[in-house]
């Protein structure tokens, strides 16, 4: 390093005064411009942080600005067209909801058609016999229904047969092949004295009426 100091200082000592003058004059503003760096920089990165945060307020205060102005048109119009606007809304969502219920209610078999099919397909197996094929009470699809009267209504049926295990095999499956759609609610087997058992089947569907089913 002594070296080096030495080097630098023999070649300034030859340099002529007006050289020299020029050294210390680049010396001096290298300093000033590290001085400036070191003081200004900071200062430069708080104020641009200080611009972003006014323009985040300003942008802020612009949207609350647009937010009151959107309320004060909403007052000045009629306080009852918001509620006829979301009324229709509501009566449209309604009756989507009703033609889609309906649409789903016109695929199930008739409450007057569920007992006779499980009887009919009951007939044609002769290992199979009989013991009670009654309608239940309907009952409203929703609680709502209760006090109106009116909508969906679930129709039930109690089936009661004795059969071998493979007899009431065969009819369930012919059940679940029907193109009838219905609902399995309530299933319990139960082996009287082998191989014969006993079968308590509950089905329902779906209808629009609360009559009972026929059969």
């Amino acid at each position: 390093m002594a070296k080096v100091y030495n080097l630098l200082n023999q070649h300034y000592s030859k340099l002529s005064d007006r050289e020299k003058g020029l050294v210390m004059l680049c010396g001096l503003v290298a300093l000033i411009l590290g001085l400036l760096t070191a003081i200004i920089e900071p200062s430069y990165k708080n104020n641009k942080a200080l611009a972003q945060q006014i323009q985040d307020q300003t942008l802020a205060n612009q949207s609350a600005q647009s937010k009151n102005m959107v309320m004060e048109a909403k007052l000045q119009r009629d306080p009852d067209a918001d509620i006829d606007q979301e009324l229709k809304q509501l009566l449209k969502q309604s009756q989507e909801l009703s033609e889609q219920a309906s649409h789903i209610v016109k695929n199930f078999i008739t409450p007057e058609a569920m007992a006779h099919l499980l009887e009919e397909v009951l007939a044609s197996s002769k290992s199979l016999h009989l013991v009670s094929l009654e309608s239940l009470p309907a009952k409203p699809l929703t609680q709502q229904q209760a006090s109106s009267g009116s909508g969906y209504y679930l129709h039930p049926v109690r089936l009661e047969m004795t059969g071998s295990y493979f007899a009431i095999q065969t009819y369930l499956q012919r059940l679940e092949a029907m193109k009838a759609k219905y609902y399995w609610q309530h299933f319990e087997y139960q082996v009287d004295a082998y191989p014969k058992a006993r079968v308590i089947l509950q089905v329902y569907t779906l209808g629009t009426s609360k009559e009972f089913i026929g059969g």
